[in-house]
């Protein structure tokens, strides 16, 4: 099970942090904890974009079985950050609708945090956040400079009950599942009926299989710009989650890809362009992505189709020296390219470049390690892919 807990606020020193430190370690048999830190968020405005730090901070929170907010209590409230960082995380953001929520706190009064810990369960009870927050249970840490000694908590009655809370919101969280899991991967839903193409027949189980057969990764972002579906191909370039499906593309972006992914996404739609193709680098082995166009039998704009795949394979056919000649046609180097077919004394224009689709003029061209698509900057084991943004991790 895999949690996030938050920091409740961007004080330097905080026993809430002490906390979640202490629960990460002493639950660790239970579940992975990653603890989040806020002071790095800018405070909330509808007229300021997010940025790197407020979109890592919000995949987190989604990717996450579970969250956990440890807050102070500041004037009988929460913290002003943290309020603040509610606002990145439910404002046009559904990263946590019936997400379960675990609320605990300390602070050095006698009474803990019992009132900013109401106050938030309020807030997370709200509409735009609609979170799961466990009822009957509270964890109210008074007197933490004595309760917290070499950041472990000394008080055992303490400890009880923070081990019975804990165990209770595991509980709680599976029992709130809502059915979506990685056991979507390898087990969807299957049945005997069949789709009738003009070409034949197949059965769902098979276009199921097809799917994950075909020696590439395929995703979707609908007409409505919305992630709506990947294959379930094995060993996936690009791991992806099912609880990623209905995210919109300005949410599975990171800020700074997302521009040039909507021109990408735009050219298709206005027509002027029906594929895009990049290289890049990932794990250590050469990868092509390509964009296509998904288009109605009337030309209509269906959504944006993304290949992944592996060419090592291809381009070691190439440098073995595959095509050197042609066994079939009796071409060889002299007559014609070897790796595009093109004559050498074709007086052809300038084509684009037959790795990306690039003109050899497009400031956009690939280096020795191409750049990705959406980033100015070499591509990377983590850079984000141009059509979903979401990391491969």
């Amino acid at each position: 099970m895999k949690l996030t807990a938050i920091v409740g606020t961007n004080a330097d020193f905080s026993y809430n942090r002490l906390l979640l430190q202490y629960m990460q370690k002493h639950f660790a048999q239970m579940a992975d904890i990653q603890i989040l830190e806020i002071d790095q968020l800018p405070p909330f405005s509808v007229d300021t974009p997010q940025d790197m730090a407020v979109w890592k901070f919000k995949k987190a929170v989604q990717m996450a079985d579970g969250v956990i907010f440890s807050t102070p209590e500041y004037d009988h409230s929460i913290p002003a950050a943290l309020k603040s960082a509610i606002e990145w995380l439910s404002y046009k953001s559904n990263v946590l609708y019936h997400k379960p929520a675990m609320i605990v706190g300390t602070s050095y009064g006698p009474q803990a945090s019992a009132r900013a810990q109401e106050h938030l369960r309020q807030i997370l009870a709200s509409p735009d956040c609609d979170a799961y927050t466990l009822s009957g249970n509270e964890m109210l840490i008074g007197n933490a400079a004595k309760v917290f000694v070499d950041n472990n908590v000394t008080d055992a009655q303490v400890r009880q009950q923070l081990e019975q809370y804990f165990t209770n919101f595991v509980t709680f969280i599976d029992t709130t599942a809502e059915g979506v899991s990685d056991m979507a991967h390898n087990q969807p839903y299957l049945d005997d009926a069949y789709i009738n193409f003009p070409t034949g027949r197949l059965s769902f189980r098979e276009v199921q299989q097809i799917f994950s057969t075909i020696p590439f990764e395929i995703d979707l972002i609908d007409h409505n710009d919305t992630f709506s579906w990947y294959s379930n191909k094995p060993n996936r370039e690009h791991v992806r989650y099912p609880r990623e499906i209905g995210e919109g593309v300005d949410e599975c972006h990171p800020p700074r890809v997302l521009p040039i992914v909507m021109k990408i996404i735009n050219s298709f739609k206005d027509g002027s362009q029906d594929s895009v193709s990049r290289p890049l680098w990932m794990h250590g082995h050469r990868v092509l992505i390509q964009y296509y166009a998904l288009r109605d039998v009337d030309g209509s704009y269906l959504g944006t189709i993304e290949f992944t795949g592996s060419v090592e394979h291809i381009l070691n056919f190439f440098e073995n020296g595959a095509w050197a000649t042609d066994g079939n046609t009796g071409a060889s180097k002299s007559g014609a390219d070897a790796s595009t077919g093109a004559s050498k004394h074709d007086d052809a224009p300038a084509v684009p470049d037959a790795t990306s689709g690039a003109s050899e003029h497009d400031d956009a061209a690939s280096d020795a390690k191409p750049a990705d698509a959406a980033s100015d900057t070499p591509a990377s084991t983590d850079a984000p892919d141009a059509t979903s943004g979401a990391s491969e991790h």
